[in-house]
């Protein structure tokens, strides 16, 4: 949020700043980097793969939208949506959701290679 704000101010005449802009969600006052969902779902992602495939289906619900659905071709694919979705919030920037990731996919290798 204060980055588009504040985007005058970024030293770079082609970012231009909106101090009007609002995001489509609450930001949260929780540090932006890494992003924590982009981690966690990397992480399920990539441990739900190992065990059931990289191309299972997977159709998730919403306690906050009952009788919504939303299918996916793949756990990668519910994975991505999720950490794209904290960038449309305003949430977090590209940069945070692709540590997450990173982080997720290293968390997810070392439970897979301890996993007894």
């Amino acid at each position: 949020m204060t980055a588009i704000r504040l985007g005058d101010t970024a030293g770079n005449p082609g970012i231009t700043g909106d101090p009007t802009w609002s995001p489509l969600a609450v930001t949260a006052a929780d540090p932006s980097y890494p992003g924590a969902h982009s981690a966690f779902s990397e992480a399920a992602a990539t441990v739900l793969s190992s065990l059931y495939g990289r191309h299972s289906t997977v159709t998730v619900t919403s306690d906050g939208m009952p009788g919504m659905a939303r299918s996916f071709p793949s756990f990668q694919a519910a994975a991505d949506e999720a950490s794209l979705s904290r960038i449309l919030a305003g949430q977090h920037t590209r940069l945070d959701n692709v540590a997450g990731q990173r982080l997720g996919s290293q968390v997810a290798g070392l439970v897979l290679r301890n996993a007894e």
